[in-house]
């Protein structure tokens, strides 16, 4: 269930960056022959309004809609084609640089749109999340720091205090063990319905090799209409940036920080994000419905990149005409858009390949 709620979606977060581009494009008087839902054929023809064609196909790995007036003249062609009307009688129309910047953004905007409606949702009539830590506990003894295995602690002890200090948090732990660097620390454990004193020396770097987990109970606090509004638009706004620091991280313009572990800015495809999902299914409608704003939120700021054949590439084309006075030539631009076309699928299938070889891991 949860990978199929997961793909559903997906599916619905596409279907919405599609709509932005043909709802604004029909507002401005834009062609819209195809809206597709999904990449390639075979397809199947779900109906024809609104002189489009909306088309459902097996691999949905995006969608499209076919922008004639902004170059996409092959699938236009293909169209009339198919519907028995002679290409030879396509007449290429110009819009305004702003209309179809308004047209190559609305995608986006509708991503980020729907993005700010799911947190509003889920704090307006759920709330504000507020975990609160039950017990912090040994998640796992490493067998190469043997230091806490040396001095018989062992997985799922709960932590009652450190140095004779309650603690409530792994931070807590985290904290006075790492203050004893070289020095011996008593740590009181329960273990069953038994407690035990256990005395461990931390290394150099305060570290008695542990893996620390915490049990956590999840409560919601009411929020207003305005704080719940507010607070949707500022996390949202947080999510881009990190996203786009995190891009920076993947290609190396922005150092990634040392605590930060590599798997963090690894490169993964759907099947991950699907995986991911479906744990986030497992764990109940509010982390589903939040991973789905975050991944709205993913897709915007992919799309804006200033990247041909993505949506920012298309204001940078028109950016440059703005610069140029003309637009670039035509067999020019197609050759761009090709060469980046082919590394945009040559990531993506890397992606689909670390998902299977580096699967995401949920263990850790």
């Amino acid at each position: 269930m949860g990978i199929l709620a997961m793909i559903a979606g997906l599916t619905l977060l596409i279907v919405l960056h599609e709509f932005g581009h043909w709802f604004v494009a029909r507002m401005l008087g834009f062609q819209t022959p195809i809206f597709s839902i999904g990449f390639g054929k075979p397809y199947i023809v779900l109906f024809r309004k609104w002189n489009t064609e909306f088309r459902l196909t097996p691999w949905l790995l995006g969608g499209y809609v076919a922008l004639p007036e902004m170059g996409d003249e092959s699938t236009a062609k293909e169209f009339m084609k198919a519907n028995g009307v002679d290409p030879v009688n396509y007449e290429h129309k110009t819009f305004a640089i702003w209309k179809r910047s308004a047209v190559a953004v609305a995608g986006v905007t509708m991503n980020a749109i729907a993005a700010i409606a799911i947190v509003f949702g889920l704090l307006a009539f759920v709330g504000k999340p507020h975990y609160t830590v039950t017990d912090t506990f040994i998640s796992e003894v490493s067998t190469t720091n043997t230091i806490a295995a040396d001095a018989g602690l062992k997985a799922n002890d709960v932590f009652v205090a450190v140095d004779g200090q309650p603690v409530s948090s792994p931070n807590d732990v985290i904290k006075l063990v790492s203050a004893h660097k070289g020095t011996p620390v008593t740590i009181t454990v329960k273990r069953g319905n038994e407690t035990h004193d256990v005395t461990v020396t931390p290394n150099a770097d305060g570290r008695i090799g542990i893996g620390i987990g915490a049990h956590q109970e999840l409560s919601f606090q009411k929020v207003g209409v305005g704080e719940a509004a507010t607070t949707s638009v500022v996390y949202c706004a947080d999510l881009s940036v990190q996203m786009v620091k995190g891009i920076g991280m993947m290609i190396g313009i922005v150092p990634k920080p040392a605590d930060l572990p590599d798997a963090a800015t690894e490169v993964h495809g759907v099947i991950a994000i699907v995986q991911i999902g479906a744990v986030a299914f497992d764990a109940g409608f509010y982390a589903f419905l939040d991973l789905l704003a975050r991944i709205s939120i993913m897709l915007a700021v992919m799309n804006i990149l200033p990247i041909p054949v993505l949506d920012g590439g298309y204001l940078m084309f028109y950016a440059l005409e703005k610069l140029r006075g003309k637009p670039l030539n035509r067999e020019t631009e197609i050759k761009i858009k090709s060469v980046f076309m082919m590394l945009l699928l040559g990531l993506m299938v890397y992606a689909l390949l670390n998902d299977v070889i580096n699967p995401v891991n949920f263990g850790k």
